[in-house]
């Protein structure tokens, strides 16, 4: 890179800083001058002022993708020349990785600055005094900006521990080829009777198999939850206790019981990657609980013809026996800053997030996915610019859906089958547990009674889980 483009680009990022009002005269003065001094020679970093302390901080996200790692790594670097006394490290994990070194790091009492974590991590963290209030970095960023449906759920006692880093929603993927083979029409599909009716009909093994499913725990539980939401049900209580023996629950069961016959022989060793793949290679003709993510692998695995919303579909989730309403889930991994970390770091951190969020840094980010992280703010979906990115305007009908999962309030964070499961200070352990899924196999693989395996999940939860979780 040449010095000119590099001295050019730090300044027209100082210049924005001051205007916005993110740095005070004196800052903005001494960097230009770094900026000055420095033109003649690489790299381009205000020099730190005398006395002035350097703070590194550790920022984990669970965005792993390339291209993402590209986007942080240009915006942690371009936020160095601004503020070169905070070396910001970014590392971005997939999620089982991310809970294990979260673990890890916060029994040794090394928290990150600050990190992501699904909405019941929040809960749970939260409730620990582990993580502590943002709402003056989210006031800075532009409270009445964001989507409401996105702001609620980080919400406690009238504080925010919490902002979704983007946000995405699940749904029923489907063939649209396979569906005109087999002369169904999928649309019309509005309860699970409507469902299981047709998935005989898009099951041709071994060419390709009706549906699939992840094996991995983790997955199993998000699928237990989806459906016992959509037969009217839910994981808990209203006192938190679990309530996986109740009618809605049992129903969720049986319907797993009638789709195996239509899954792929090894599904249970399957996990999310597989899920997609399946789908992007025509092996399977409908995957539950994909993510929007899917569109980059149907464009580097699918044929070239086949690359489209024709084919790749989205088709609806279906209603139970006792359910009034489909559910989907929404992808709502918060920004957390952590109480344990140092003062400076904390302080540092969300000074960054002021930044990520900005919107020629953020677009960055959301367009290093963009059909799956979707920007938190109202005003970039009316935004040409935003909206005219080549994917979004490919993926079109998908982002359609997906404004209007969020827009119709059924749309929740993972595990959550009502709002009030938000505050159920546990949730997060049982999500991560395999109690439920052990729980599936048993009824699903085994044969086992539902009513005896619910009622021997409901015991584990309890005592593994809950009492322990009380006594702490």
């Amino acid at each position: 890179m040449k010095t000119e483009s590099i001295y050019g680009k730090g300044m027209r990022l100082l210049v924005k800083e001051r205007k916005e009002g993110s740095i005070d005269r004196r800052c903005f003065l001494k960097a230009l001058g770094g900026l000055t001094v420095g033109a003649a020679s690489l790299p381009l970093v205000p020099k730190l002022a005398r006395g002035q302390k350097k703070i590194t901080i550790n920022m984990w996200d669970t965005e792993p993708t390339p291209t993402t790692r590209a986007a942080m790594k240009e915006i942690t670097a371009d936020f160095h020349r601004l503020h070169p006394n905070i070396e910001v490290i970014s590392e971005g994990m997939g999620w089982a990785d991310m809970e294990r070194k979260l673990q890890t790091a916060l029994a040794a009492r090394t928290p990150p600055a600050a990190s992501h974590g699904q909405t019941y991590t929040v809960t749970s963290f939260q409730q620990k005094g582990i993580i502590e209030p943002i709402d003056d970095m989210i006031n800075a960023i532009g409270k009445d900006r964001i989507f409401p449906h996105v702001l609620r759920w980080s919400e406690y006692k009238g504080r925010y521990y919490g902002l979704t880093h983007s946000w995405g929603a699940d749904y029923l993927g489907g063939r649209g080829d396979y569906a005109k083979e087999a002369g169904i029409n999928p649309l019309g599909w509005k309860t699970w009777d409507d469902w299981l009716r047709d998935m005989p009909k898009l099951n041709k093994p071994p060419r390709y198999y009706g549906l699939s499913l992840s094996g991995v725990p983790h997955w199993m539980n998000q699928y237990l939850a989806l459906w016992i939401g959509a037969n009217g049900g839910r994981l808990f209580d209203d006192k938190g206790n679990p309530v996986l023996d109740s009618p809605q629950a049992l129903g969720a069961l049986e319907l797993w019981r009638k789709v195996k016959p239509f899954l792929p022989p090894a599904w249970s060793s399957h996990d999310y990657l597989e899920l997609l793949s399946a789908f992007a290679t025509g092996r399977v003709a409908q995957v539950f609980s994909a993510w929007m993510r899917a569109a980059g692998y149907i464009d580097q695995y699918a044929p070239p013809d086949k690359r489209n919303p024709e084919i790749f579909q989205i088709w609806p989730r279906t209603i139970g026996p006792m359910g009034k309403a489909p559910l989907t889930q929404f992808d709502n991994e918060n920004w957390m800053v952590f109480s344990d970390a140092p003062k400076e770091e904390k302080d540092a951190a969300k000074e960054f997030l002021k930044f990520f969020y900005k919107k020629e840094n953020y677009w960055k980010y959301c367009n290093s996915v963009p059909v799956h992280l979707n920007s938190i703010f109202k005003d970039d979906f009316k935004d040409p610019e935003y909206l005219g990115h080549p994917d979004r305007k490919r993926w079109k009908p998908w982002l359609d859906y997906s404004i209007a999962t969020i827009e119709s309030g059924r749309s929740y964070p993972l595990l959550m089958c009502d709002p009030k499961d938000r505050m159920i200070p546990w949730i997060g352990d049982v999500g991560t547990s395999p109690i439920m899924a052990d729980m599936i196999m048993a009824v699903v693989t085994k044969g086992e009674d539902p009513k005896k395996a619910a009622k021997e999940a409901n015991m584990r939860i309890t005592r593994d889980i809950i009492e322990k979780w009380k006594k702490a």
